[in-house]
C-alpha cells in the first residue's frame, strides 16, 4: 500500500466509512510497520514535534467517545491509538510537505510577530534579557518594546528613557534602536541611549565598539539594517547629542564617560566587611555616590565573591543578602533598609 493509498483509507477511517476489507487493509499496514521508525524523525525536532501535537490535537477530537457509544471508542483508543496517531502525522506531511508547492500561494501572507514592552516604574535600574541574548539596563522611568522573535535582516527595538545596552555581536543582522529623536544602529557594543519625550536633549553615549545615529525620519534613518554616507560613526568615548533648539546632531569625541562606569564589569571580593566599607570601594570602583540612609545598615556585614559584575548586578546582591533597597536619583544612590 503506497502513501497516497494509505491516505485515503485513513481519510476514510477518521470518517467512519471504512469497509471491512479496508478496515483489515489498515490492520496490517499497522501490524507491518508499528515497530518501524516513522520517517518523520529525519524532520528538525521543533516540526516534528509541532506537527505531533496538531495531529493528536484534531485525531483525539475525532476518537474520543461521545457518551452514546462509550465501549466502542474504548476499544479502538486502546488498539488504534498509537498507529493511527503516526499515520495521521504521515497523512499531513502527504498533503502538506510533497504537496506544498503546488499549493503554496503566489503571495505567502508574512507572520505576524508579537512585540513585548516593560516600562521601569521602580526607582531600582531594570535588567531585560533580549532574544539574542543582547541585554537592556532600563533607569527609572524609560520604557523598551520589542519583538517576541528578532527579523532575519535585523534586530529592531524602540525605547524612551536612558537605557543602557550591551548588545551581542552580529554583524550580518544589525541591531536597530528607535528612540523618541533618534535611530541608533549597533554592531555589537555597549552604550547608552538617553531619548524621551521629556527630555531636552537626545544623545547617544558609546563605552565600547562602533554604532551610527541618524536623526528619526531622515534617509539614513529609514535605510534599515544599510549604512549609509551621512550617519555619524562613534566609536569608545564618543558622543551625539541632538539639543532641542538645534537641527543638527552635534558629535563629540573623547567625550565624558565617567556617569557610564557604573555599568563596567569588575571582580570584587569581601570578607566579613562591613556595609560602610563596601560602599567606599563601590563608590571608587563606579565612580558613582552611594550614600547609606540607616545607621543600622552601617553594621551590616557580608562576605562574597562578585565575578564580572556591574553595579546594578551588585546592588541586586546587596538587596538579596542584606535586606536592603536602593533608590537612583540623578547622580544620587541612596540605600536604604527594608522590613
Amino acid at each position: 500500500m503506497n502513501k497516497i493509498q494509505l491516505s485515503e483509507l485513513l481519510e476514510k477511517y477518521a470518517n467512519g466509512t471504512c469497509t471491512p476489507e479496508e478496515m483489515d487493509a489498515i490492520n496490517q499496514w499497522y501490524n507491518k510497520y508499528q515497530d518501524t521508525p516513522d520517517y518523520t524523525d529525519t524532520l528538525p525536532t521543533n516540526e516534528r514535534e509541532l506537527l505531533k501535537a496538531k495531529m493528536q490535537t484534531a485525531i483525539t477530537a475525532k476518537i474520543i467517545p461521545d457518551e452514546a457509544a462509550p465501549v466502542i471508542v474504548r476499544t479502538i483508543y486502546r488498539k488504534w491509538w498509537v498507529g493511527i496517531a503516526a499515520a495521521a502525522i504521515v497523512l499531513v506531511l502527504i498533503k502538506v510537505v510533497f504537496l506544498n508547492n503546488a499549493l503554496k500561494p503566489d503571495h505567502a501572507a508574512q507572520p505576524v510577530i508579537a512585540n513585548l514592552q516593560v516600562t521601569n516604574n521602580t526607582k531600582n535600574i531594570l535588567k531585560q534579557l533580549l532574544p539574542d541574548s543582547s541585554i537592556v539596563w532600563l533607569s527609572p522611568g524609560a520604557s523598551l518594546n520589542w519583538p517576541k522573535s528578532f527579523l532575519k535582516a535585523s534586530r529592531n527595538v524602540a525605547m524612551k528613557g536612558d537605557c543602557f545596552f550591551e548588545v551581542t555581536k552580529n554583524p550580518n543582522r544589525p541591531f536597530i534602536i528607535s528612540s523618541e529623536h533618534l535611530v541608533t544602529k549597533v554592531w555589537g557594543t555597549s552604550f547608552r541611549v538617553h531619548d524621551g519625550t521629556d527630555n531636552t536633549m537626545a544623545k547617544v553615549t558609546v563605552l565600547t565598539g562602533k554604532v551610527s545615529v541618524s536623526k528619526k525620519g531622515s534617509a539614513a534613518a529609514n535605510a534599515g539594517p544599510k549604512l549609509i554616507a551621512n550617519e555619524i560613526i562613534l566609536h569608545p568615548k564618543d558622543e551625539v547629542v541632538l539639543a532641542n533648539n538645534t537641527a543638527q546632531l552635534v558629535a563629540t569625541k573623547q567625550a565624558n564617560v565617567s556617569d557610564l562606569a557604573l555599568y563596567k564589569h569588575f571582580n570584587l571580593s569581601f570578607e566579613n566587611s562591613k556595609l560602610t566599607e563596601i560602599v567606599s570601594v563601590l563608590n571608587k570602583k563606579f565612580e558613582v555616590n552611594i550614600r547609606i540612609r540607616n545607621e543600622e545598615l552601617d553594621k551590616a556585614v557580608m562576605t562574597a565573591d562578585l565575578n564580572d559584575l556591574n553595579l546594578p548586578e551588585v546592588l541586586d546582591v546587596l538587596k538579596a543578602s542584606m535586606k536592603l533597597n536602593y533608590e537612583i536619583s540623578k547622580d544620587l544612590i541612596v540605600l536604604k533598609k527594608t522590613n
